[in-house]
Order: C-alpha cells, then sequence, then structure tokens
C-alpha cells in the first residue's frame, strides 16, 4: 500500500465527520389530548410543531406531525429553537401556542399527570361569542377584568412564562354549562366588566368579542383608516394584557374621544 493511500484512509474519518452536520438535540415529549368539558380523550387529534419562519399558514412540508391514538396519546419530539404548536381535531377549536427552546408551551406544561409531560384541552366547536352590552350614552374605557373560575389560576411555569391554568384537579372547564358558547355581561356605568372565565373565554379573541348598545353591535375601528371617525370600539385583544393584567382594555366612542383619552394618559 502505497504512503498516499495510507495517508487518505487514516484522514477519511475526520473528513467525513467534519462534513456532517451537526447533531440536533432533541426532546421527547408525552401528551394527552382530552376534550376539556367530558374529560374523554380525543381520538385522532393532531398536533402539529412549526419552527420559525414557518406557520401553520406557511407550513414547511417536513415538519414533525402526529397523531393521536385511542386513548389520546402523542409522543412527538421538539428541536431546540422557537415553535408553534398547532393542535386540531375534527369538531374542536383549534390551539396554536408558542414554545421555545424545545419546551413545552406554557400552557401545556402547567397541566402534567400520571406519565405525561402535558395535558391539551380541547373545545368542542362552535367558538364562543361574548357580547358586552353598554349604554347609548357611554363614552371611555372598557376594561373587561378576567377573573379565573374555581379551581383556575396564572402559574408561573418558568423564570418569565405565566400560563392561564388549573390549580386544582377536579377544576372544571365548563364555563357555566357544557356546550354552552353564547355568553351575554353587562358593563358597569364606569365601563368596567367582572368576568369569571374557564380557558374558553380566557382565549376569546376580537372576531369572538361584540360590544353592543341598543342601537347595534358597534363596529371595531382602526385608528389608521381616515375613514373610522364615527363610534365604536377601539383597541384589540391583547394576549399581553391578559397575560400580564388579566384584563382586555377597550375604548367606546368616537375617534375624537378616543385620542383625548390618548393625549390624557401621556
Amino acid at each position: 500500500m502505497n504512503r498516499i493511500h495510507l495517508l487518505g484512509i487514516l484522514l477519511a474519518p475526520f473528513f467525513v465527520a467534519g462534513c456532517l452536520p451537526a447533531s440536533t438535540a432533541l426532546t421527547l415529549h408525552r401528551v394527552r389530548i382530552v376534550d376539556a368539558e367530558r374529560g374523554m380523550p380525543v381520538t385522532d387529534a393532531i398536533l402539529d410543531l412549526h419552527y420559525y419562519p414557518n406557520a401553520p399558514e406557511f407550513p414547511d412540508p417536513d415538519h414533525p406531525s402526529a397523531i393521536a391514538n385511542a386513548q389520546g396519546e402523542i409522543v412527538i419530539q421538539s428541536e431546540a429553537k422557537p415553535a408553534i404548536w398547532q393542535v386540531r381535531a375534527q369538531g374542536y377549536i383549534e390551539q396554536q401556542s408558542s414554545s421555545s427552546e424545545g419546551k413545552l408551551p406554557p400552557r401545556y406544561a402547567a397541566h402534567t399527570m400520571g406519565p405525561y409531560d402535558g395535558v391539551i384541552h380541547l373545545y368542542q366547536m362552535p367558538e364562543p361569542q361574548l357580547t358586552i352590552l353598554v349604554s347609548d350614552t357611554y363614552t371611555g374605557p372598557l376594561t373587561i377584568n378576567l377573573k379565573p373560575a374555581p379551581g383556575f389560576d396564572h402559574v408561573l411555569v418558568d423564570e418569565i412564562n405565566l400560563a392561564f391554568s388549573a390549580v386544582d384537579p377536579q377544576a372544571s372547564y365548563v364555563q357555566e354549562a357544557v356546550g354552552r358558547r353564547v355568553f351575554t355581561e353587562t358593563a358597569s356605568a364606569h365601563g368596567m366588566v367582572d368576568l369569571v372565565v374557564t380557558p374558553l373565554l380566557y382565549e376569546i379573541k376580537a372576531p369572538q368579542l361584540q360590544i353592543r348598545d341598543s342601537t347595534g353591535v358597534l363596529p371595531y375601528r382602526d385608528i389608521a383608516n381616515p375613514q373610522d371617525v364615527e363610534r365604536g370600539v377601539w383597541g384589540n385583544v391583547s394576549e399581553d394584557e391578559k397575560r400580564l393584567s388579566q384584563q382586555i382594555r377597550l375604548f367606546v366612542g368616537t375617534l375624537k374621544d378616543y385620542r383625548k383619552s390618548l393625549e390624557s394618559v401621556q
């Protein structure tokens, strides 16, 4: 064997190792998906992981995906980078939750049970609809205080993440009645609403929240739209405000009223 051929054999392992991509650490997660109101396993639920910059609307064709078995169990591996966890099942409200560093989203990690790293609670369709009633003459801030239903609270999952979670294993996910999805509350004369919430209403978004007076539903207004000047609802449902202040903060009035209120707090 000549010296050049021998040198090639000796260097081959180092060359191959240097060309291989660095191994990616994977974290194994075992989760269970259940019907939030009935506690029964959700069979054939689908869990997809979408790594940034991909998203459920523009998925990577090779993204991790798994289907729940007859017990609602799913085992899936995640990489140590930001991801959106998308959970869906036929007849249920879809969930999308963010995670980082290969961890479970805080809302799921807060629910550990037996062999599971987290439990995912899905509500059956349709999506909830919340109506807040205000007087025809009311102008000013509209503040919805999100009061945890018995057995729920805001739980510190790690050093920075809070999750609205069950803190009592007997906590009921039922919002007033099984299957109820339409709710109505009346704001006080000062624009305050105390709303007792399970995750069904805690997770409500702007399309499911309407403000109404005797004339009908008030439209959501956009300060960037030059045509939006009349009485309506200003602001949006902020997930950060939900976590930090446990509130939804809006404003009812004209553009002139809204701008005046913004100036008063500066």
